[in-house]
């Protein structure tokens, strides 16, 4: 097993569970003459990580009631194991409580129980994700169903990442955007679009962009093209028109564009930005 450390938090991820219900024949058995009984055999707090714990649980079917000497003749009896968080037995059940080593469950407790190990597994997988690198709620999201956990328990994981913290997207997005105009020497409308395919949610964006996008200097990012390009690329009306072009999809403004071509090459240039000017459509961003 591999270990990962994220937020100062070790973590196992422990091999993929494809248990995540009461197999078909265990619901035939549930409504015949020879009900499944479900125990719980042990509980193990986990070494690795507070709150987590190991559970056993033997599923047998005896022919009148537990038959434990009857269940093992007929082969009709299993141990399966389940890692939970109590993080999740709380909203299941179990009502908080860790269930004991002896005790029978129900149908609906065992369901509940095998659905938080499946958010468990989710988490951790998770984590293993963010120790990686940053990911926004949606991109976690699309990684745990690639990975074949069932929905309902990847959205559980990405809320539980973060309810601790582990996402915060208003920080990546201010990192995010600072990157793009700063390095990559995008403009406004290349970084909205590099956002939304980024997945940041609403939220982030409504808290952050407008802010942002006041502090960013693309006055300077634009600057830094047009010194790349070189005096050359304006100097005829075509070469001007594919410049021009070249730097709206980068996202720069018509009158961006034009204050940066006279910082660069002198308040006397005589070269001036218009929509005939490029082949292209600023309106599409």
């Amino acid at each position: 097993m591999r270990e990962k450390h994220h937020a100062g938090i070790m973590m196992e991820t422990p091999p993929a569970s494809n248990i995540w219900k009461l197999e078909p024949e265990d619901t035939v058995r549930c409504r015949s003459r020879n009900p499944i009984q479900i125990v719980v055999v042990s509980v193990v707090p986990s070494e690795m990580q507070r709150g987590r714990f190991d559970i056993g649980v033997k599923l047998s079917a005896g022919v009148n009631g537990f038959d434990e000497a009857e269940s093992e003749r007929n082969g009709r009896e299993e141990i399966r194991n389940f890692v939970v968080f109590l993080y999740y037995l709380k909203r299941e059940p179990f009502l908080g409580l860790l269930p004991a080593t002896g005790e029978f469950l129900n149908t609906e407790e065992y369901e509940a129980l095998v659905f938080a190990d499946a958010c468990t597994r989710a988490t951790l997988k998770a984590a293993d994700f963010l120790a990686y690198g940053d990911n926004t709620e949606k991109q976690l999201y699309e990684k745990l169903c690639r990975k074949g956990f069932p929905k309902e328990a990847c959205a559980a994981a990405v809320g539980f990442c973060v309810e601790k913290h582990y996402i915060d997207e208003e920080d990546q997005l201010r990192r995010f955007m600072d990157m793009l105009c700063t390095r990559k020497k995008y403009g406004l409308r290349r970084i909205r679009q590099e956002i939304y395919q980024k997945g940041f949610s609403d939220r982030a964006v409504k808290a952050v962009f407008s802010d942002m996008a006041q502090t960013l200097d693309f006055d300077s990012a634009v600057r830094s093209r047009v010194k790349k390009l070189g005096a050359d690329a304006f100097s005829a009306p075509d070469k001007k028109k594919r410049a021009t072009a070249s730097l709206l999809r980068l996202g720069f403004s018509y009158s961006e564009i034009q204050r940066a071509v006279k910082a660069v090459f002198g308040a006397g240039s005589d070269w001036e930005a218009s929509e005939e000017d490029a082949c292209f459509d600023e309106d599409m961003f």
